[in-house]
């Protein structure tokens, strides 16, 4: 029954996804075919559920054991009621280098073990715990939007980390250097997902959860200031690092035009020296060749 109850809806998820994956091209829309059946369900097991839909397998039943139904409900919320959230995985997404279907999964995990309903949670320490964000769960939306505002969340860490791995750096910066998937060129793939979901569940735990808010109203307010106070944050440290290399760098312009220009007051200079010797020239102001001069020797002298 677990498992039929999985297949049914996830043939709602190959629909919706179906659907959302239509994009527009000019006045009409281009067809994506969903696979799906006479019967109205998709065929298990297929490609379609790792290509399309992020999952680890061809039959994506095997991916929900962690989180069973649950899992699977949340799933379904994002993609059918949370469009914005759901684009950001898509093709065209900022999230797209990771796969959405294990994703929601894994935030949905995440959540049950927060919240205290995962299978690890003693249910005594669940029953006398007192969390300050227990007063939201009255109403029955609350956990709906939790996994809607934590996967927003993770999707904003992925564009810190893109932001990030694109600042300017110094010479002797390795960190990156020695990258085997990209970082160096500022791409974010699929081997840093531990990573990502890492500081989501940080950010969960202590800023959204953990400043206690009592309504879904409350929740969203809170999530919206995160969103804020981590966006200027990642503008600060563009603006220092931009500030510090991008100095460096104006100062090394800066020096290379001025090697230039001396190098051609010193060829100025020699043709002067040869059309007096020549005698064809007519000679030019004492005070133009003391000029030029000092063009020309100004790097020697500062060396010494």
């Amino acid at each position: 029954a677990h498992d039929a109850s999985i297949a049914t809806n996830s043939s709602s998820i190959a629909r919706t996804a179906s659907d959302v994956s239509e994009s527009s091209t000019g006045s009409g829309r281009h067809h994506v075919d969903s696979l799906i059946d006479s019967k109205g369900l998709p065929p298990i097991p297929h490609e379609y559920w790792v290509d399309r839909l992020g999952f680890q397998q061809t039959d994506p039943v095997t991916d929900f054991r962690s989180g069973g139904v649950l899992s699977l409900a949340m799933l379904v919320h994002v993609v059918e009621a949370c469009p914005q959230v759901h684009a950001r995985f898509l093709p065209s997404g900022p999230a797209h280098m990771l796969p959405f279907g294990i994703t929601c999964i894994n935030i949905t995990d995440m959540l049950a073990k927060f919240l205290m309903f995962s299978k690890s949670v003693d249910r005594i320490d669940a029953l006398l715990s007192q969390k300050p964000f227990w007063k939201m769960f009255g109403d029955p939306n609350s956990l709906l939007v939790c996994q809607e505002l934590a996967m927003d969340m993770l999707a904003d860490v992925v564009v810190e980390l893109v932001r990030e791995r694109t600042l300017p750096r110094g010479n002797n910066d390795m960190d990156l250097k020695q990258s085997l998937h990209g970082e160096d060129q500022g791409k974010v793939t699929v081997f840093d997902f531990a990573e990502i979901l890492d500081t989501t569940e940080r950010r969960v735990r202590d800023d959204l959860l953990g400043a206690g808010p009592k309504t879904v109203e409350e929740l969203r307010a809170v999530h919206g200031r995160i969103k804020v106070r981590y966006e200027r944050a990642m503008a600060k440290k563009e603006r220092e690092a931009e500030r510090k290399f991008g100095k460096k760098d104006a100062g090394s312009d800066a020096e290379k035009s001025g090697n230039s220009i001396a190098a051609g007051a010193g060829a100025l200079l020699d043709k002067i020296s040869r059309d007096k010797a020549a005698g064809g020239e007519e000679e030019l102001p004492t005070k133009t060749v003391t000029a030029i001069e000092e063009v020309s020797l100004g790097d020697s002298h500062d060396e010494m």
